[in-house]
């Protein structure tokens, strides 16, 4: 049987910009201990690291909603049956 074809996957849409509020959440935190800021920040730190998790919240579900679509696929078109 032929493999089932995979969905769009849509979690690097949201990996990139997560990984780059908790970059920036650091950089903000590490100015912040020596005294300084990024001025164009209007926001906390912490506030960040919450949008940068909630954004890899919605990654993993979407990933996890991806793959049971992917395996009831597969397993509706026998894929992976032994005999």
């Amino acid at each position: 049987m032929p493999e089932p074809t995979r969905p769009l996957y849509s979690g690097p849409i949201l990996i990139v910009p997560a990984v780059l509020l908790f970059g920036l959440a650091v950089v903000e935190k590490s100015l912040n201990l020596v005294g300084g800021s990024i001025p164009v920040l209007d926001v906390f730190p912490r506030q960040l690291l919450e949008w940068a998790v909630v954004l890899l919240v919605f990654e993993i579900a979407f990933t996890l909603r991806q793959t049971l679509e992917y395996l009831t696929e597969a397993r509706r078109s026998g894929w992976g049956e032994r005999g």
